[in-house]
């Protein structure tokens, strides 16, 4: 590995899944009818924007650190997609840098 992430990867993987869950919990299912205060759920809405950009930002680096090949398509999968394509970029992480 060339340069490691800002944050540790288990770190981070767990960002990235706490992002995706409270995204898609947040916008696919109205938590009113559940019982749960729209206050808590705008907090939750924002938790999740959080992760995602944290996410974001910490793979982005990472990807141009590492000079990893198809960097810019990367970038535009992490800004479009966000911890969805971040959590498969962790995954597949030894791969691209070793690959680069």
């Amino acid at each position: 590995m060339k340069h490691q992430l800002l944050l540790p990867q288990n770190i981070l993987f767990s960002i990235a899944v706490s992002g995706v869950l409270f995204t898609l919990f947040t916008i696919g299912i109205d938590m009113t009818h559940l019982g749960i205060p729209l206050a808590a759920g705008r907090f939750f809405e924002w938790v999740g924007l959080i992760a995602s950009f944290i996410t974001v930002v910490v793979l982005i680096v990472d990807v141009f650190k590492n000079n990893i090949n198809g960097k810019y398509l990367w970038t535009l999968a992490f800004l479009l997609l966000g911890c969805m394509s971040g959590l498969y970029y962790l995954m597949n992480r030894e791969k691209w840098v070793m690959g680069s």
